[in-house]
């Protein structure tokens, strides 16, 4: 580990300990001096760590368990020799990732369907802005639906509150996965954000390889899908000189919008926002994010879509900075990929069942049968069941969870 004795003993130590845990002092005293190019705290491996991390895996029962799943009829020796065999990422793609991805929309959805890739260049690295409605599998299937249509993978933003054991966070490195430190404390925010910036643009411009990344930390619990500005003014502190709308640019910024029919963890997601909004809190029970994976992975989803926009426009970027103050311009760009992405939502009979449900507006009572009424009810009955609060407490907001990508889509003009 590298600690610099001067940074040290140039602050008050007896404060250190105070201020921060135990973790982000040792990440303090890991990252202090280290160039804002320096990506290694970050990034996902090389081909050369791949064996190591292999390795790793195979002494992992978890591993195997999560092999058996995807492998149910390979016995379990000759899986093992196989695996050992990966040496590249390209490897553990092609024959762990992308089969085990091809399992979970088998058994738990009823189809992934794609639109928009004519908008795109598979020869061109991009920016890939999405929703985020699933911890794992928004990624996960963005990635194999590219795979499958001869489209290079991304590489894909991860939150360090996810990495709860260290063979996970092999895993997902193996998987092109890179790291976004969550709970930094404010003294590093900018350099961890400079290290972020960089290493996005840098995947981009100077490597060719395409990045995902949701538009906000965490997942849209509500059906609010909002690109966070903050996020929108990370990307543009690694501009190199040139002007900013013109950075922008060259990341070739492609929002994609993300549907679920049966809405990922909607249950849990309901019971969140009752006790954010009875309680004003809401924390996080330990092992509650690996639980939600878990669920996320297992559940039934229904249909899903991917609808790719075109890569935003140069004139449309200069649009969003000509006369706007920097906070504005940035506001004005995070709305931009808002529009793309609430536009091209893909709406399920689910979503306008609950809108009726919710304002009852009997506008688009046509898109759906009074069959589909009755599957959303008896969902719901399911979802909701089991909870240590009543029914009727949490009904609203599971309803919201539908409704408000019908009401985002009228908001601005698109339905």
């Amino acid at each position: 580990m590298f600690i610099n004795p001067d940074w040290l003993s140039s602050r008050n130590f007896s404060f250190l300990k105070k201020a921060y845990n135990k973790k982000l002092f040792l990440l303090a005293c890991m990252e202090e001096g280290k160039p804002i190019s320096d990506f290694d705290a970050i990034r996902p491996f090389y081909d050369s760590e791949v064996p190591a991390a292999i390795e790793r895996l195979r002494q992992q029962p978890s591993f195997h368990t999560a092999l058996k799943f995807v492998f149910p009829d390979t016995p379990l020796d000759r899986l093992d020799q196989a695996i050992s065999e990966i040496k590249t990422i390209e490897d553990f793609q092609n024959f762990i990732a992308s089969a085990a991805v091809k399992k979970i929309i088998e058994v738990s959805t009823h189809g992934v369907n794609i639109g928009g890739l004519e908008n795109l260049d598979a020869k061109k690295a991009f920016l890939f802005i999405s929703n985020h409605r699933d911890i794992v599998l928004d990624s996960a299937f963005l990635n194999y639906e590219l795979y499958q249509n001869n489209f290079p993978t991304t590489r894909i933003a991860i939150g360090s509150n996810l990495l709860q054991r260290p063979w996970i966070e092999d895993l997902v490195k193996l998987n092109k996965n890179f790291i976004v430190h969550r709970d930094v404390h404010s003294r590093l925010a900018y350099e961890y954000s400079m290290r972020l910036s960089g290493f996005i643009s840098h995947s981009i411009i100077d490597e060719n390889i395409s990045v995902w990344i949701a538009q906000k930390e965490g997942r849209a619990k509500n059906g609010n899908d909002k690109t966070h500005a903050g996020l929108v003014k990370m990307f543009g502190m690694s501009a190199r000189g040139e002007d900013i709308p013109a950075f922008y640019n060259s990341l070739n910024i492609a929002p994609v919008s993300i549907s679920y029919e049966i809405e990922p963890c909607g249950g849990l997601k309901a019971r969140e926002m009752f006790i954010r909004a009875s309680q004003g809190n809401y924390k996080k029970e330990d092992g509650e994010d690996l639980r939600s994976m878990q669920i996320g992975i297992t559940g039934d989803k229904g249909k899903v879509h991917f609808q790719f926009s075109a890569p935003l426009e140069k004139n449309k970027i200069s649009s969003c900075f000509e006369g706007y103050s920097k906070n504005d311009s940035i506001k004005n760009l995070a709305i931009k990929i808002d529009e793309l992405i609430i536009g091209s939502y893909h709406l399920f009979p689910n979503n306008y069942v609950a809108y009726y449900l919710k304002t009852g507006d009997n506008r688009f009572n046509d898109l759906f049968t009074s069959e589909q009424l009755n599957i959303f009810n008896d969902l719901m009955d399911f979802e909701l069941a089991g909870f240590e609060f009543g029914f009727e407490e949490l009904k609203p907001y599971f309803i919201d969870i539908y409704a408000n990508p019908i009401i985002n889509k009228i908001n601005i003009g698109a339905i």
